[in-house]
């Protein structure tokens, strides 16, 4: 598997679905990291959500969140 590299940090959990939906929309394989124990201890906020795709996309899905 290709090294994974974080791309953007959201507090919430359906901000981070919303750029998940469009980096994949133009065909990048997205992962999201602590969407589960956000979504657990939302009440709490201990981690961010992170969006991260394969290092290989990562210039292509910079450009396309800063769009």
């Amino acid at each position: 598997m290709a090294e994974l590299v974080t791309i953007a940090e959201f507090d919430n959990v359906n901000d981070a679905y919303v750029l998940k939906s469009r980096l994949e929309a133009e065909g990048i394989r997205t992962f999201l990291q602590n969407e589960n124990i956000n979504t657990l201890l939302s009440a709490f906020s201990f981690t961010g959500v992170k969006v991260q795709v394969n290092l290989h996309d990562s210039f292509r899905a910079m450009d396309i969140l800063y769009e």
